[in-house]
């Protein structure tokens, strides 16, 4: 990796923990949801970076993949767990990091648990180290602190404007990674991010109702869609995008072709992930970019 595409990748990172910091005096008691993610994107735009994908805003056993829509008035309820995912990019070179705020609940320790999970794994990554050592380093901590991490949700590797690309890193060990080549190589990038639940809880995610995150998935637009289509294409490639989006800048009309978009399968929609028990989840996350000789946590330095 030539050491301009690094350069992005770093500045990419320091937005995103910028904004993710911010994030942390958001979170509290009755903040607006949809507030909280826009404000955030506006910064992530402020600090010269756009969004890699819409923030999310994950509450309790609601895991992963929700973001706010227009009109959307949840607030952040007392006694809960608020997870909160931020991606940046610098032309398309993403940084992506995500924290968990306890807002009065008493599952503080997944928290910690979750945090000490990522921690220690960034301290074993390196070139070349495998990939299973990684997800039993992780695995290892979570159940230290009496807990269980969420075996279907994986870290992932980071490309040119793809944030789920080629390499996925599992959270728990598994024979078919034992036998795995797989390992952190130099040149690519790496979201490493640890997702805990209670102990007594099934530790899997599964589908939730509804959806309000979406990318482009076909190259070329059908008959009738060729506006938005070229919007989609010219502001967010191949990234993810928010229903939000899309509506402001084509009204209701523009949530309705986004759906026969979906149908035609031009876009594809990302599920709410919800704890198949409803047990609390915590996540954290950095993304790490590794050369020859190093490994850079481009979300912590």
């Amino acid at each position: 990796m030539e050491a301009e595409e690094i350069e992005l990748y770093v500045k990419a990172g320091k937005i995103a923990k910028a904004v993710v910091d911010i994030a942390r005096s958001y979170v509290k008691k009755g903040a607006r949801l949809l507030d909280i993610c826009e404000n955030l994107e506006s910064e992530i735009a402020r600090l010269g970076g756009k969004p890699a994908f819409p923030v999310n805003i994950a509450i309790n056993h609601i895991a992963a993949h929700y973001t706010p829509f227009i009109g959307d008035d949840t607030r952040v309820p007392d006694g809960s767990l608020v997870k909160v995912d931020v991606g940046a990019h610098v032309n398309g070179r993403i940084a992506d990091v995500a924290v968990t705020v306890d807002v009065g609940s008493e599952y503080g320790e997944l928290i910690v648990a979750a945090e000490e999970a990522l921690d220690k794994a960034l301290e074993k990554i390196a070139p070349k180290v495998r990939i299973v050592d990684i997800s039993t380093v992780i695995e290892k901590t979570i159940k230290y602190y009496g807990f269980k991490p969420i075996v279907n949700l994986t870290g992932h590797e980071l490309s040119p404007y793809v944030i789920h690309a080629g390499t996925t890193i599992p959270n728990v060990w598994s024979p078919d990674l034992a036998i795995s080549s797989a390992r952190f190589e130099p040149g690519h990038v790496y979201a490493i991010e640890p997702f805990v639940t209670v102990k007594n809880a099934l530790g899997e995610v599964e589908n939730g109702p509804g959806s309000t995150i979406y990318r482009l998935i076909k190259a070329k637009s059908s008959k009738g869609f060729e506006a938005i289509f070229n919007f989609i294409h010219e502001n967010y490639r191949t990234l993810p995008f928010a229903q939000r989006w899309i509506e402001r800048s084509f009204g209701k009309r523009g949530v309705e072709l986004l759906n026969r978009m979906v149908y035609e399968r031009m876009v594809m929609e990302y599920p709410v992930l919800i704890e198949k028990s409803r047990g609390p989840v915590a996540q954290a996350e950095h993304t790490v970019l590794i050369t020859d000789k190093e490994v850079l946590v481009t979300t912590l330095n």
